[in-house]
């Protein structure tokens, strides 16, 4: 198998740091030209330039994925910059971390524009730039849509969204050639996990069947299988790359066992 996106564009949400970059970097890697966005101009300018330096065709714009006129208007610079779009990746996302009830009308409306309006509004976009010819949408969803946690349940309900829009916009859009399928990471070693890692990090490994935390490149090439042609008859699918997180109770035993029949 040998995954290539020559002459294709791929657009990315979220893709100054973590598993957004790295699917940049990938993709790029791959032959396809890349556009990312996101809302810190440092963070953006830094992702662009490592990326140039690796010989990526690239194109970075600041922009308010819930808005829809920057996400609009970032498509089309994209666009007039690179060429059509062939593959849309809605990655941008945000984390909040408190109980449902003590999230504040404010922040229960910054997080549902961010994690699901978001992908709304970049599904009509990549929509009227893909109707004629075809091509993919890549949605992160999250392991809190399979199994929500105390403490961010209004994460965990606009992701269980994105993966039921997964499902009816894969529908939807069939009769143009359009595949849509979502993504759920596991426990990834991205910047916005450090924390958490840290904290936690044997905890969270326990319940993971391969006893290991991800890596943003790990997702990424999920990613790309899913936007290749390799994976032409998948659509409406949500893939797990979380190293088998919480799929048995006891995973940890299996790793005992291999131990105990040295």
């Amino acid at each position: 198998m040998k995954i290539r996106f020559d002459n294709k564009t791929a657009l990315i949400t979220g893709g100054t740091a973590g598993i957004g970059l790295a699917c940049a970097e990938l993709m790029g890697s791959l032959g396809a030209r890349v556009a990312i966005c996101g809302t810190n101009p440092a963070k953006l300018e830094k992702a662009v330039q490592e990326l140039k330096e690796k010989g990526i065709t690239v194109f970075g714009e600041t922009c308010d994925v819930s808005d829809a006129g920057s996400l609009r208007s970032f498509a089309a610079n994209a666009q007039e910059t690179l060429g059509p779009v062939d593959i849309w990746v809605s990655n941008a996302g945000i984390y909040p971390q408190y109980s449902i009830i003590d999230t504040s009308e404010e922040l229960w409306d910054k997080t549902v524009d961010t994690n699901m309006k978001s992908v709304y509004l970049g599904a009509r976009i990549a929509f009227e730039a893909m109707k004629e010819r075809g091509g993919v949408m890549l949605l992160a969803s999250s392991f809190a849509a399979v199994f929500p946690s105390v403490g961010s349940g209004v994460y965990a309900a606009t992701k269980s969204a994105v993966s039921s829009m997964v499902k009816t916009l894969a529908a939807e859009l069939a009769p143009y050639g359009i595949r849509v399928n979502g993504y759920i990471p596991g426990v990834i070693n991205t910047d916005m996990n450090h924390a958490l890692i840290a904290e936690k990090g044997d905890q969270l490994r326990g319940a993971i069947a391969l006893q290991a935390f991800g890596e943003a490149v790990d997702v990424a090439w999920a990613m790309a299988f899913l936007a290749s042609d390799y994976a032409r008859y998948i659509t409406g699918a949500t893939l797990e790359i979380s190293g088998g997180k919480m799929g048995v109770q006891n995973p940890a035993k299996a790793w005992q066992d291999r131990e105990q029949r040295k």
